[in-house]
């Protein structure tokens, strides 16, 4: 192990950290682990279950599959551009091979972070300036906002209302009660707090910043003054639009045994749709899907077949997304809870695909 901090300009070749964020990339570098060991030393085994991932930087690996069939894999290898063996449960053997490097990262925090940046970009159109973007990651990368269900992501910021503001005007005011979250989009900002006869200064606020959030979740007056110290735009959410996107769960769950039953006893065909980015799904195909990236999956939804039933594969919390999306359409949708598939339900759902 190394307390060594991670580069993560060494991240960019692969996937996800090539389609994240500038500003998510910089905060999940401090939650990456650097990995330096010797050769001969086990990394993981078969079977034995991981919640994090693994990328290879320098050196390589054996690695030994359920027929002991050995490859040896090298960092410059071209395939080394996802993670190694990611699965919860790991399916082969990897053992260094000579002095290695490799980057390691919670698994869930590493997907949590791509479903947040695919949902926001799915929402911008090419036109739209940077600050629509900006604003959007500072939402995101929050603690706050980490407890917002990634389905929901879409139906959250289209409650957002612009308002224009000018230097020198109020926006909150210490003592009174609040009922809306600010989001700075354009302009910047002052916090102040009355102590006695006096107004502390607290903190300045720029393009990117939020305030209001504790009337998103309490019913506390504010704790602070706010004033404009620039012209500038918000975007404000309300309490009740919070509180009720997070109450509206439209993600239905299936199991693979349960999806076989449904094939079975549907009188329309079922439909699997991967919503992973395109080289995901080359690299660890799902026979009988088709891939349809969130982005993607936005332009097409209403071009896609009402009278079937979709069943959305992949991983994570993008599969949720993806659900929502195609239930927001109107469409009949689920998302497949499995592990990894046997051949024989490979095959099953592969029919009923082409059904």
């Amino acid at each position: 192990m190394s307390n060594q901090t991670a580069d993560i300009s060494r991240l960019e070749d692969f996937i996800p950290f090539d389609c994240l964020s500038e500003s998510h990339r910089n905060e999940i570098q401090g939650q990456i682990e650097v990995i330096k060991i010797g050769p001969g030393r086990l990394l993981f085994k078969r079977g034995q279950s991981s919640d994090k991932a693994y990328f290879l930087i320098e050196g390589s690996l054996d690695l030994t599959d359920a027929s002991f069939q050995v490859r040896h894999f090298t960092a410059d290898d071209d395939e080394n551009y996802l993670a190694i063996d990611n699965y919860a449960e790991h399916t082969i053997n990897a053992i260094t091979a000579e002095a290695t490097t490799l980057y390691a990262i919670d698994r869930n925090k590493l997907d949590l972070l791509m479903t947040w940046t695919q949902a926001a970009e799915s929402m911008l159109d090419e036109d739209d300036d940077e600050n629509e973007r900006d604003w959007m990651d500072a939402l995101l990368s929050s603690e706050l906002f980490s407890a917002v269900p990634p389905a929901m992501i879409h139906s959250l910021f289209v409650k957002f209302e612009e308002r224009e503001v000018q230097l020198g005007e109020t926006i909150v005011t210490e003592g009174e009660d609040g009922d809306t979250l600010f989001v700075i989009k354009q302009g910047k900002a002052m916090v102040t707090r009355t102590r006695g006869a006096k107004q502390e200064t607290l903190a300045a606020l720029s393009a990117g910043r939020f305030f209001g959030e504790d009337a998103l979740i309490s019913d506390s007056p504010r704790n602070a003054t706010i004033t404009m110290t620039s012209d500038g735009v918000l975007m404000c959410l309300g309490k009740n639009d919070f509180q009720a996107i997070l109450q509206d769960s439209v993600i239905r769950h299936v199991t693979e045994d349960e999806l076989d039953t449904m094939v079975l006893e549907a009188d329309t065909a079922c439909i699997l749709v991967d919503v992973r980015l395109p080289m995901e799904f080359r690299h660890d195909r799902t026979p009988g899907a088709r891939n349809l990236p969130l982005n993607e999956l936005r332009r097409e939804v209403q071009n896609l077949e009402k009278d079937f039933f979709y069943v959305v594969c992949g991983d994570g919390r993008r599969s949720e997304l993806g659900a929502y999306i195609l239930s927001e359409a109107g469409l009949n949708a689920y998302v497949l809870d499995r592990g990894k598939p046997t051949d024989a339900k490979e095959e099953s759902h592969a029919e009923a695909k082409q059904a």
